[in-house]
């Protein structure tokens, strides 16, 4: 924890904050989710001074391949790994089996935004998906020199095509 806390610098100026998340609701639900579930309440959340400036940078990936995902990547002798960790399935049902976003950018009244309403402020945060549907980053799991060139190619691509929208859409935030 004190190397973390040391690699905090003195200002944020010039930097970009990311702020995880991985939100959703049982497997069946509708649009809205219900609070606490999903995006829509999770970034409600955050403070005004944070969603004036957000947007998003959304990694799609179908409930179905984050289920597949999860169990490829759990590791039941590294169980605290970040990197090798897992849940249940029931988790996976319960709590990641359908998620808000596609309904938050189709209800949101404009193009490449999710509308956000909390406190009497509403906001309008961009967001840019990174389709992830079929799987392009589990490689990145293994060692660095198994990595193949078409893999790294094609994460490279969907990361800069994404990223490229969003920083044209929120004005390089």
């Amino acid at each position: 924890m004190r190397d973390k806390n040391a690699g905090i610098p003195d200002s944020l100026e010039g930097k970009t904050v990311v702020i995880e998340f991985a939100r959703g609701g049982p497997d069946g639900a509708t649009a809205p989710l219900p609070a606490p579930l999903g995006y829509q309440y999770s970034l409600a959340t955050l403070s005004d001074d944070i969603l004036k400036r957000a947007s998003i940078l959304y990694v799609w990936v179908t409930p179905e391949e984050s289920r597949r995902k999860n169990h490829e990547r759990t590791d039941p002798n590294d169980p605290g790994s970040i990197l090798h960790h897992g849940v249940p399935m029931a988790v996976m049902l319960g709590d990641y089996g359908c998620d808000d976003m596609s309904w938050l950018i189709e209800s949101s009244g404009r193009a490449d935004a999710v509308k956000i309403v909390t406190r009497g402020q509403t906001y309008y945060l961009p967001i840019a998906r990174f389709d992830n549907r079929k799987d392009k980053t589990t490689f990145v799991r293994v060692d660095r020199a198994q990595w193949k060139p078409d893999d790294v190619a094609a994460l490279h691509s969907g990361l800069s095509e994404a990223l490229a929208k969003l920083t044209s859409e929120a004005g390089v935030r």
